[in-house]
């Protein structure tokens, strides 16, 4: 499991909100693509306009990587990813990979 923390790429608006931001809408539909594939357990933005989060279900960090580098938001730069390799020691979700 990895978790994705968004922060404000180059190509950020810093008077906009997330909301309002270059790509964001296609940001929503990509992960919402991967929300209904599994691979996203949860994901959303912080309510302080400093980013977001994502709680992905991949076997290897490849694949996290490969998974965040195709979002239409990264590529634009709007978002900057910053992804951990996570253990959820509390956690009603199983992963896939644990299966």
């Amino acid at each position: 499991m990895f978790v994705v923390i968004y922060t404000h790429g180059p190509a950020w608006i810093e008077e906009r909100a997330v909301t309002e931001q270059p790509f964001f809408r296609e940001h929503g539909r990509y992960m919402k693509q991967r929300f209904i594939s599994k691979q996203l357990l949860m994901g959303g933005f912080f309510l302080d306009n400093q980013g977001g989060l994502g709680i992905l279900d991949t076997s290897n960090e490849a694949q996290a990587r490969e998974l965040v580098f195709q979002d239409p938001a990264v590529q634009a730069r709007v978002f900057e990813p910053h992804i951990h390799p996570w253990y959820a020691y509390f956690n009603q979700y199983q992963a896939q990979d644990a299966q």
